[in-house]
């Protein structure tokens, strides 16, 4: 995928673009925190020795190491690695050394059987958790594979709204999960044909009920009603990390202010570094048009293969004009990326600085202690942030290839608890 680096001065000029609706629609609310905690404004530089453990998927891999789309992995107690492969509603175990332990799941409406899976988790126990939108359901499987039950997630009255739950995680206690990202409400005006979502507070889902419970945690910064229709970059995100013991860890991604929430709700503390977001400037806003025009037409010559030439211009051109109609937010999200390891530590993965068609791409990662205990920084470039963590230092990370298909790499880590001399 195309990426462009900025200058160092790019973002000297002041911002260009107009901030968006959805920014103005947010509706503040303020947070009862207690305590907070200033990090050091230097990074400790952290080093860290991986070594890799297996592979799967990619090109040229056979059998049931085939992957279509692979966005959620979790690792359960034992190092074994579930994997959900979206194309085939499936589920893969993988043991410890790499091999095979079972597949289940399937694409159907019959029990046990997903069509649309927007989150997946591992309990405690083992056993895997997906929440099926076409349903509106979570479908829990024993630790054996075995479809168990279905747990109805409670949905709007009288209209036509749908409650999304687009990520979920295992809150620690074997019965709940946590949304990494806020429910929302969605639906559409038929008269109008505008589409609305009113985000929801953070929580926690409890599955103990063929109805799921709901748990507010605590109120943040991004509740609210706003418009879904306009295509907007650099949008505010609320990004969420159940913790060991029931609470959770949130932030709104333009500011680094971590909040943690204890199992019994309202935030106990907050985290914050003095990293201010950059202004999104006309440099800015160019190098993401161009990275994301130049994705588009790779991915248009991909679909047409044997197709051959650049895209015809009339075709490019109408790409351009869609493109150039996204709105851009007035500043960059200086949070990228959130996530609490096996120890209970979170991973703040700052914005770093090529310009993908998704933002900007990853840069540091700052580990830190929820009481607010620094540990260190992991550069930029250094180690990519994880898409899970397992025991005994097991790390998985999801790569994409120029071809876009994806590889499970699974690596150990070492020596990420001393910060580099």
């Amino acid at each position: 995928m195309p990426t462009r680096r900025l200058s160092p001065g790019a973002h000297a000029r002041p911002a260009q673009v107009k901030f968006t609706l959805m920014a103005i629609a947010l509706t503040p609310v303020p947070l009862a925190a207690q305590d907070t905690v200033e990090l050091p404004a230097a990074d400790r530089p952290l080093t860290a020795t991986l070594e890799e453990v297996y592979r799967v998927g990619g090109a040229g891999a056979e059998g049931w190491r085939v992957l279509g789309v692979v966005e959620q992995v979790a690792f359960d107690r034992a190092g074994r690695l579930f994997v959900l492969d979206e194309d085939a509603s499936r589920i893969i175990v993988i043991d410890p050394e790499g091999g095979l332990v079972r597949e289940f799941g399937g694409e159907g409406e019959g029990p046990g059987e997903f069509t649309f899976s927007e989150g997946f988790t591992v309990l405690r126990d083992g056993s895997a958790v997906v929440y099926d939108g076409s349903r509106s359901a979570f479908l829990v499987f024993g630790p054996g594979g075995d479809f168990e039950r279905q747990v109805r997630m409670p949905q709007p009255d009288g209209d036509d709204a749908l409650v999304r739950v687009t990520g979920i995680e295992s809150a620690g206690d074997g019965t709940a999960v946590v949304p990494t990202v806020a429910v929302e409400r969605a639906s559409i005006d038929l008269a109008t044909g505008e589409a609305r979502a009113e985000r929801g507070p953070v929580e926690r889902i409890n599955l103990e009920e063929p109805e799921a419970r709901r748990e507010p945690i605590a109120e943040h910064r991004l509740m609210g009603s706003f418009p879904t229709n306009e295509n907007v970059m650099f949008a505010p995100e609320l990004l969420v990390a159940p913790l060991p013991g029931g609470g959770a860890a949130f932030v709104d991604s333009v500011t680094y202010a971590v909040n943690v929430a204890g199992p019994a709700g309202g935030v106990a503390r907050v985290l914050t570094r003095a990293i201010p977001p950059r202004a999104v400037t006309e440099d800015l806003s160019d190098a993401w048009r161009e990275a994301t025009i130049e994705a588009m037409a790779t991915e248009w010559a991909g679909e047409l293969a044997g197709v051959e030439g650049p895209m015809p211009e009339p075709v490019r051109r109408r790409l351009e004009e869609f493109v150039n109609r996204w709105e851009l937010a007035g500043e960059v999200p200086v949070v990228r990326s959130l996530k609490a390891d096996r120890q209970g530590r979170l991973w703040v993965e700052r914005a770093g600085d090529e310009v993908t068609p998704d933002g900007l791409a990853g840069g540091p990662i700052d580990v830190v202690s929820p009481e607010g205990d620094y540990v260190g920084t992991y550069p930029a470039g250094s180690l990519p942030m994880p898409a899970a963590f397992g025991p005994g230092g097991l790390l998985a990370f999801l790569e994409t290839d120029s071809l876009g298909a994806i590889t499970i790499v699974v690596r150990r880590l070492s020596g990420g608890g001393a910060p580099a001399r």
